[in-house]
């Protein structure tokens, strides 16, 4: 059973899960980390085996329904985002996307994430005049196979009876 699902039906009542959010850039200055269930801010293990530090940021994260989906979206909305990271995007070179990594951890276990949705790109980058800023995130072109074939009639005669 792999931890994931472990969490949600092997989980003891006040187990939490911790999301972990990565946002970088070839022209930002450093990679910006966030939790945003962890006050003081948290060290975790990625899958490479090193340890990070994400800062606590207020942010709601809303991903697509199905984990094992190639077409994963997710999109992060901050209610009042750092001016670092707002001037690291206003900076940035338009022509190569942001990066996006969403971590998904056990607070009793914070040495491998149960979740990684990774290489995701931001594709939209939306702000209101109240301060809140809304990343749209999504694999580009994970599930864009072709075939090459085009069905018709007049080379599929059968298909006739399905219409």
């Amino acid at each position: 059973m792999s931890d994931y699902t472990s969490f949600f039906l092997n989980a003891k009542g006040g187990l939490l899960r911790i999301d972990c959010i990565e946002i970088s850039h070839p022209s930002f200055s450093k990679v910006f980390r966030f939790v945003r269930n962890v006050r003081d801010g948290i060290l975790v293990k990625h899958e490479d085996g090193l340890d990070y530090q994400y800062t606590h940021e207020v942010f709601e994260l809303n991903r697509s329904n199905v984990t094992a989906d190639l077409d994963q979206t997710v999109q992060i909305t901050f209610a009042d985002y750092k001016d670092e990271l707002k001037f690291e995007i206003e900076s940035a070179d338009y022509t190569l996307p942001a990066t996006f990594k969403y971590r998904a951890y056990r607070d009793d276990d914070l040495s491998m994430p149960m979740i990684v949705l990774e290489m995701l790109q931001v594709i939209s980058v939306n702000n209101d005049s109240f301060g809140i800023v809304t990343f749209d995130a999504k694999a580009e072109g994970l599930n864009d196979v072709k075939t090459g074939l085009v069905y018709s009639i007049e080379d599929y005669p059968m298909l006739r009876a399905l219409l």
